[in-house]
Formats: structure tokens, sequence, C-alpha cells
């Protein structure tokens, strides 16, 4: 790379893919700054991190195709991430709560081999299935939403990508007949409606300069939809019919990875990760959680200057484990 065209580079801010931290991305600079650093391939970074005989599949990995270095960076308790607006954003950014591909990816990667199949029963605009299209694997989804069906349908004609199968319908009922088929999937992995479309406390129009983008409410009006439920009791107990489910058609020593966000209402934290994990564990082993921080999150003067209330930065995935007894 020419001077020049890394002079370049630096003012435009481009980010690009390191292997130090397991594919994320680091601002070029840091990373020709790295005394690892060896070169660019197209786009890519070459770099001299990792020791060869680290950098292995293990002949004993029955889970995924990770090399060593791989399987530990996945392992740390935080993820923060800075991806770039790709596959169809600007189509499925309508759904204000879509996850990008590219970390549906990471999850995928660590806990399914290549041509395995990733079930995703609340899968919106289809983030988790791209994401498996991405690195070679099968999907199924299931969306109650048509909208968001046809959304990520046109983004795999628009963009190219491998189109997996998207179910429309209510996921409790598409799972209870795979159930009865006694279908079974390699993982399950999924980012459901976080809480119930109860009363904002805390979106009255004061914060509307501190970047809100919606008035997002509800994905849908259909009364099975989780995010239309009343109360967080009639969400959490869905939520529990919803894992019982998934166990029965998760394949044994597979494991379920569930994106949850907690919530702030009026005046009070709710802790739904905890409560979610909770019912779970009736069914699965809680074998651990990550924190994911996508970098950018708008913050706002929340209670201030009077009380503390928390600007909720951060996902919670949540990690579950189908034993097999």
């Amino acid at each position: 790379m020419t001077p020049n065209r890394t002079e370049n580079f630096f003012k435009v801010g481009v980010n690009v893919e390191c292997p130090k931290v397991y594919g994320n991305t680091i601002s070029l600079s840091s990373c020709l700054k790295c005394d690892f650093f060896k070169t660019l391939e197209k786009g890519k970074v070459i770099c001299n991190f990792f020791p060869e005989e680290d950098n292995k599949i293990h002949p004993k990995n029955k889970l995924n195709e990770l090399k060593g270095n791989e399987w530990l960076f996945f392992t740390k308790t935080v993820l923060r991430t800075s991806y770039p607006s790709e596959y169809g954003h600007t189509l499925r950014k309508k759904h204000y709560a879509n996850k990008p591909p590219q970390l549906m990816k990471h999850i995928i990667e660590f806990f399914t081999k290549s041509e395995q199949t990733v079930l995703d029963p609340f899968a919106g605009v289809g983030g988790t299935l791209i994401g498996a299209s991405l690195c070679n694997r099968n999907a199924v989804g299931i969306e109650i939403n048509r909208e968001w069906v046809e959304i990520y349908s046109k983004v795999c004609e628009t963009h190219g990508i491998k189109k997996q199968e998207m179910i429309l319908g209510d996921c409790l009922e598409i799972m209870e007949r795979f159930s009865d088929e006694a279908k079974e999937f390699d993982a399950i992995i999924t980012d459901p409606p976080y809480s119930p479309a109860l009363e904002k406390t805390l979106c009255d129009g004061k914060y509307g300069w501190a970047r809100r983008h919606s008035n997002f409410e509800s994905f849908s009006e259909n009364p099975k939809d989780f995010r239309n439920t009343t109360s967080f009791d009639d969400y959490y107990q869905l939520m529990e019919k919803a894992g019982k489910l998934m166990f029965q058609i998760l394949k044994p020593e597979k494991y379920l990875v569930i994106m949850i966000r907690d919530s702030y209402q009026a005046k009070q934290y709710i802790p739904a990760s905890f409560h979610i994990a909770t019912r779970l564990e009736k069914f699965f082993t809680f074998k651990g959680i990550k924190i994911w921080h996508q970098t950018g999150a708008p913050v706002r003067p929340y209670g201030y200057p009077f009380s503390f209330v928390p600007n909720i930065v951060h996902h919670n995935i949540l990690i579950f484990k189908k034993e097999k007894f």
C-alpha cells in the first residue's frame, strides 16, 4: 500500500478486520502501528500475531471449526464491536431492533460447523439467516410479521445473498409442529423481542435532540407477537413456553443462544435477562453470558441532574446448553 493511499484511508476512518481480535474491526491506523502487522491483502489483515501451532483446528473439536486462538477470543465475556452498515442495512433498518449479520456470523461460527443448521424462531429481517449464509451454514427462520419476511427476501435478492428458509407464522405453533415431526437443529440462535410494548416513560419528546431515530412501539399488530403482551409476567411466560419447545427441537449437547436487552420502566430497572435465564434453567444448563456493546449507541441525559437513570447501551447474550442425560 502506498503512503498516499494509506493517508487517504486515515482521512476517511477506514476499519479493517483484525485476526488479533477474531475478525472484529479496528482502525487501519491502529492496525499499521501493531507490532504484528505484516501486510494487507484485498482489505484483510495479514499478521504474525498467532504462533503457527496455535493456529490450527484441534482434532477433537466437535463443536466448531475455530482455531485455538479464535476459540479463546470468543470466550471473553465482553464483546465490543463496530460493524459497518452492510448486507442491506438500508432496508433492514426499518426493523428498529435488527442485528448486524456480522455479529450473528460470529456467534454461529462458534456453535456450529459448516453446513449444519441453525434455527432462529424470532427471525425479524433475517440477521441470523444472513449471518448463516456468510459462513456456509444452513438456517431456518420463523417470523410472524409478513413485512419483515418480505424485507429479508428483498435483501437477499438485491445483494446476492444465499436465501435461507424463512417461515411466516407463529413460532410457538411452528416449533410445536417441528417437535411433532421430530425435527432437530444443530443450534438455536435468536433475538426475541426484549419486552412487552408498554407505555414509554422516558420518551416524551424531552430528549428528542439526542439522536432518537424512531418512535418505535411494536413489531406488528398480531396479538401472538410476544411484543404485544400486556405485562412482563405474561412476556416471561411466553418465553418459558418458547424455551420448552426449543429444548425439544435442539439436538443433545448443542446450544441455545438468546440475545436480550434489559429495560427501564416506571423508575425501575427491569432485569429481563435474569428472569428469562431463570425460566429457561428449567430445561437447559445456563452456561454463561456475553455482554455485547455496539459502539456508537446514543447516550441521553436521563435523570440529569436529579437522579441516576441508566443508559442501557449493551445487550446480554445468554448461552444455554442441552445436556445429554
